[in-house]
């Protein structure tokens, strides 16, 4: 396993992302992934590391490329695409100040914020809002350097499935049914097996056994 710092995997991405300036659909599509990454190893770290402005600007920034990214899945020719997505990619330059300084603690920061997703699925009875958090737990586990085989394979399925929910939906066709306890089964399977597998942090995994 290699150690890593995830201040250092969300700032490596997020200079991935601002060396991106086309507007192809897999630019938009590959500069809203990286900023995601980076997105979700700030908020896992704040407010130990307090820096709201960049917290809200890359919430605001990733909301206005996944409209775009949407209308890309749908074929839908969203007014002024090209000088909207001009716009944001400009508006992510200001990321560049965004750079997140060396946390202490940050992995233990980010390790929590996993067991707390774990902990959380049960109550989950959204698609979306399970999907979401899949998509984040596979990042955070990524940051960690942690095996990320299993949830990035059930993240990847359930983006799939997203995406052709809503072409479903922009076609006016009825949306595939979805089983939630089959997609939370494997969530929950795939972030436990990470959590037993590590050993950094087997006093808090001791502490949170009962719950586990």
């Amino acid at each position: 396993m290699r150690i890593l710092r995830p201040e250092y995997y969300a700032n490596n991405n997020l200079h991935k992302a601002l060396k991106i300036n086309g507007t192809s659909k897999n630019e938009i599509h590959d500069m809203r992934v990286y900023i995601r990454k980076y997105f979700d190893v700030l908020y896992s770290i704040y407010p130990i590391y307090y820096n709201p402005d960049c917290l809200l600007l890359t919430k605001d920034i990733l909301h206005t490329l996944g409209k775009i990214r949407d209308a890309d899945i749908c074929s839908i020719n969203l007014k002024n695409r090209d000088l909207i997505a001009l716009r944001v990619i400009k508006k992510a330059k200001k990321l560049s100040n965004c750079v997140i300084r060396k946390v202490y603690g940050s992995r233990l920061l980010v390790y929590d914020r996993i067991v707390k997703i774990y902990l959380s699925i049960p109550k989950m009875e959204d698609f979306h809002e399970l999907r979401k958090n899949v998509r984040m737990a596979r990042d955070l586990i990524e940051s960690l350097g942690y095996d990320s085989k299993e949830i990035k394979a059930l993240a990847k399925k359930m983006g799939d499935l997203r995406d052709q929910i809503l072409r479903s939906e922009c076609n006016g066709l009825t949306s595939p049914e979805v089983n939630i306890s089959i997609y939370s089964e494997e969530a929950r399977k795939a972030i436990l097996k990470v959590i037993i597998a590590q050993d950094e942090f087997h006093h808090f995994k001791n502490t949170n056994q009962k719950s586990l």
